[in-house]
């Protein structure tokens, strides 16, 4: 039992959900997560065989083909010194961030990183600790989507779409960490509703559901704490001294 709240008529149970269905499972994101990493399957469903691959798709239908493409990429890679750079995987960072740059042509595109260490995390900023954490893939749109999504792709609706990039980054975070839970509803003892699929912190899940119960048992999400059982009484202060 994560958290059981009751009053003389009701009692509120939120409980962690641990079948609930991956927030990148549906249709409704509006932007792509490709992940690639050896141990676990993460963000959205794809084809890309590694990050060379994924980046070098959208810098072809950044500049029109595969052999504008393949041009592009070799002039970014003649233009960075190998020798500045100890190590070929320093190299290889500095070629993929100029390939970004041009991807921001018709792309709006940030980071994944993944924290791993007694279960999983990950955010667009990155971690302090080195030896459990690395960048694992992106979270992008198009341009044509932040029109579709925002009316146009000025500077300020990229940085909508990047604030919805991070968000949706932050509740598949909530996911993958097992911030998921769902409610029961008890009227005099007797189960009158359910549901479960709500992914966020304990504070965030406890105003959705809210919207889901009698108005007259709406406050016990508000007394709802995260791992406590508690018994509430239902008449307000004002009517005990009236008494």
């Amino acid at each position: 039992m994560t958290s059981s709240v009751r009053n003389q008529t009701y009692k509120l149970e939120i409980v962690l959900d641990h079948d609930a269905e991956s927030p990148r499972e549906n249709n409704d994101n509006f932007g792509k997560m490709v992940c690639w990493h050896r141990l676990y399957n993460l963000g959205d469903r794809h084809n890309y065989s590694d990050k060379d691959d994924f980046l070098f798709s959208l810098l072809e239908e950044t500049v029109g083909d595969t052999e504008k493409a393949e041009e592009v990429y070799e002039r970014i890679k003649e233009s960075i010194d190998r020798e500045v750079y100890k190590s070929y995987g320093a190299y290889n960072k500095a070629v993929d961030d100029e390939i970004l740059e041009v991807l921001k042509q018709k792309f709006v595109i940030l980071p994944l990183y993944l924290y791993d260490h007694s279960g999983i995390t990950m955010n667009t900023t990155g971690f302090s600790c080195p030896w459990d954490s690395g960048q694992i893939g992106w979270i992008y749109a198009s341009l044509e989507d932040v029109k579709k999504e925002f009316g146009d792709d000025s500077p300020s609706s990229i940085e909508k779409a990047l604030k919805l990039l991070r968000a949706e980054t932050e509740l598949y975070d909530c996911y993958l960490r097992g911030e998921c839970y769902g409610f029961r509803l008890y009227e005099n003892g007797e189960e009158v509703d359910s549901c479960y699929g709500f992914i966020g912190s304990f504070d965030e899940v406890k105003e959705a559901i809210k919207e889901h119960l009698p108005d007259d048992a709406k406050y016990l999400a508000d007394e709802a704490q995260y791992g406590e059982e508690k018994c509430t009484n239902e008449i307000e202060e004002d009517e005990e001294l009236e008494m």
